[in-house]
Order: structure tokens, then sequence, then C-alpha cells
């Protein structure tokens, strides 16, 4: 699209843990105001596809460019200013309360303990209110529950005034109704001007959450678009090994996956490429 400023660009980029190929080639863009979904079976390199975009791991072959230079050049701080990564899980939270914890996304523009300032301050209650935790300031992480947390974990990626916000299985552990304020949540974000970019194998959050849909399938992203261009029942098959029935929702005009049965492997839908590929 003509005028959108592209922010990350990954260019034929390939990972392996020991002998098994991770990534091969893998090519993804992230641009301006984009939401992008990457869907996939479990253990198909989504966590690591995230990594390698936030620089947290180098690519073996390839280039992630952020903002036109090397991931790989900058520092860690001037790649913290930019990019913001929400994990499913994390380390000990060490007794930190939920406005210290938040408090931890403005560290990149200052380093150091102790170091905020009235700005710091505002743009955390700001965070806070935006994720509906206020309330929760003082309390210890270890007292809420789990979509409490993930609440606490986005109001920290927005005080860290990112242009890009990643999210690893962000449905992980949460109810429908946790789910759905997830995705009330992650469309505001998306609204105030940053680019959101999740993977998650519960491809129907992913259709009704994300503008841009890629299926991630042996290591690369053989198929992106809209999610009526990409969620048909031949890429599913091809993608999750299953059979599934794939309406389209009267109300959203999303479409929505009812999976049926598994597929054997010498099922013929094995044998055929993914039937689109589109963008």
């Amino acid at each position: 699209m003509s005028g959108v400023r592209r922010l990350i660009e990954c260019d034929s980029v390939s990972f392996r843990y020991a002998v098994a190929p991770i990534l091969q080639d893998m090519t993804i863009a992230i641009d301006a105001g984009a939401f992008i979904g990457v869907v996939g079976r479990n253990g198909v390199g989504k966590s690591t596809l995230i990594r390698i975009l936030t620089g947290t791991l180098p690519p073996q072959r390839g280039v992630v460019l952020l903002n036109g230079r090397p991931i790989g050049d900058l520092s860690r701080r001037s790649v913290a200013r930019k990019l913001a990564a929400v994990s499913q899980t994390e380390p000990s939270d060490f007794g930190f309360t939920v406005w210290e914890e938040v408090m931890l996304g403005r560290s990149p523009r200052h380093g150091g303990i102790h170091f905020e300032n009235s700005e710091d301050r505002a743009i955390v209650e700001t965070a806070l209110e935006k994720t509906q935790i206020a309330h929760l300031a003082s309390r210890t992480l270890d007292t809420l529950s789990g979509g409490e947390r993930q609440r606490v974990r986005i109001a920290r990626g927005i005080a860290q005034q990112p242009e890009v916000m990643f999210l690893d299985e962000p449905t992980t552990h949460l109810d429908l109704y946790s789910q759905l304020k997830l995705m009330e949540l992650l469309r505001d974000i998306n609204k105030h001007g940053i680019a959101v970019l999740l993977v998650s194998h519960d491809i129907n959050f992913v259709a009704q959450c994300c503008q841009d849909v890629h299926l991630m399938h042996n290591g690369t992203i053989p198929c992106h678009g809209s999610p009526r261009d990409v969620i048909t029942p031949d890429n599913v098959a091809t993608c999750f090994r299953i059979h599934a029935e794939v309406t389209i929702d009267p109300v959203t005009s999303i479409p929505l996956i009812n999976p049926l049965k598994i597929l054997n492997h010498d099922d013929p839908v094995f044998l055929d490429p993914l039937t689109r590929n589109s963008g």
C-alpha cells in the first residue's frame, strides 16, 4: 500500500534447533498500523518466529530489518523502544506489584532503578486504565488470575510506547469472557497506532481479531491475506491435518471453523500445496 511505513521486514530467514529445521526461508513484513495473526499447529515455530522478529534470537540465515536497519546491529534498549513482546508464560514475578511491573515498561527510556518521573507515572496510569486494571495497582502478581496477569503484561507493553506489540499465544488459560475482553483491548491498542502481531493455534480467535492472517506450515508462510481468503477447508486441512467445516458468521462475516475429524497422512490433501497464496 502506497505511503505505508514498513516497520519490520523479515527476509528469507532460516533457523533450526540441532538437526530439526524450524524456519525455512521465512519472509514476513509488518507495516505501521498492521494487525497480523500467525496461526499454525503447536510446534511449527511460531514462538521462535517472535523471538527472531524481536531480535532476541539471531537467524542462522537471512536478515530482520527494524526501520530499515538490521535488528542485530541495534542495542537491546533501542529495540525495546520500538518493540514490545507479551509472552504466554514468564519467570517469577519477584513479588512485584502491578504498578511496579507496568513501570518496568518505561525502563528502555531511562534504565536503572527508581528512575520514574511524572511523565512515566502518567504513562503507567494511562496503561493501567486502558487495560482496566488500575484497581489492581497495589496487588502483587502472585495474587492475580491468569487473565489479570495477561492484562498486566499488555499494560507493561503499552507503557513501553512501542511501534509494534507481539503476543505469543495470548488466549492460553483465558475463558471466553476474558478472550472477548482481550480482543477488544487489542483492537483498541491497534486503533491508537500500535501495530500488533499475535501468534496462536486458535484460528477462530485470530480470524475474529486480525485484518491479515498468515498460515504457518513447514517452517514458512505460504498463504496470507484476509480471513475469508485464507481460512478455507483445504488450507485448514493442509496446516492442521483436520477436516473442518468452515462457515461464515452471519453477524461478523468472519469465517468460523468447526473441526470434524483428523485426517490420515495418506490423505490426498497432504500431497498438494496450499490452494491459495494471496498477498
